[in-house]
């Protein structure tokens, strides 16, 4: 299993710096992935060409992807947030579109919490498999769809938590005649949530079905989710620890996890 140091000395490829980590691990993710997608370049010796299925508005993750030595395309049928990804992010060697190019072989394909928002990940891993370089590797991550995260979520969606919690907030907050901090609106499609949980089992068989392999595999955070954030780790202290700490448990207890894929056939060779 891979365990990557939070503090490792890392920087997207366009120079931006990363921010500080957050209740949901995404960080840990955006280092993960830049890690991985850094050590292909230097493997394979020149550009790649990377896919971002789902990218969203490219706010979070695709906008650290693009930079020297990587042709960025960014996909995602939600037109409000490809608009706001162009217009931010675009550029030469970045472009936003609404549909996998069916001409463009990808040394690396991204899948940043994708997979579980789709009535049929197989279905699009299978698909986009076919426009995956011989040496090509897939990055991503999915939620464990039994993990801590998907349980606060639960609970959340059904006692309505944050949405209490936000209310008691901003009433202490005018009450005191402070304002309550409103984050940037960002388009994002909200409305589009999670309809696969996977367990380890299910995640290794719609691999396997892919014609793919495990190339590594790691943890994201412990916990995470709105309600938790929000209160007993709020600090940031505890943020960190929540990132660090999943290193060292079994994956059944992690919230999140990450991996690496590659063609069965070309590691099957490698390892003859």
């Amino acid at each position: 299993m891979v365990t990557f140091v939070r503090n490792a000395d890392l920087t997207a490829p366009s120079g931006i710096a990363l921010p500080k980590e957050d209740i949901f691990g995404n960080i840990k993710k955006l280092r993960f992935t830049l890690k991985e997608i850094a050590d292909h370049k230097a493997r394979e010796g020149r550009p790649l060409t990377v896919l971002d299925f789902g990218c969203g508005n490219a706010d979070a993750l695709g906008q650290y992807l693009i930079g020297d030595g990587v042709r960025y395309v960014g996909v995602d049928f939600h037109e409000p947030s490809l608009e706001y990804a162009r217009t931010h992010f675009g550029g030469p060697n970045a472009i936003f579109l609404p549909a996998v190019p069916q001409s463009t072989i990808f040394d690396v394909i991204v899948y940043a919490d994708v997979l579980e928002h789709v009535h049929d990940p197989l279905s699009i891993l299978s698909s986009h498999v076919r426009q995956l370089a011989p040496d090509g590797i897939v990055i991503g991550s999915v939620p464990n769809g039994f993990g801590p995260c998907e349980t606060e979520k639960f609970f959340n969606r059904h006692l309505h938590l944050y949405q209490g919690l936000r209310f008691m907030k901003r009433a202490t907050l005018r009450l005191f005649g402070r304002p309550f901090p409103e984050r940037e609106a960002l388009p994002y499609n909200s409305e589009c949530g999670h309809v696969v949980f996977f367990t380890m089992r299910s995640f290794r068989h719609m691999v396997s079905a892919a014609g793919l392999e495990i190339l590594r595999f790691g943890h994201g955070g412990f916990v995470g989710a709105d309600v938790t954030g929000n209160t007993i780790f709020r600090s940031q202290r505890f943020v960190n620890w929540n990132v660090d700490i999943s290193d060292g448990l079994p994956s059944w207890v992690v919230s999140t996890w990450y991996f690496v894929l590659g063609h069965k056939d070309v590691v099957a060779g490698k390892g003859s």
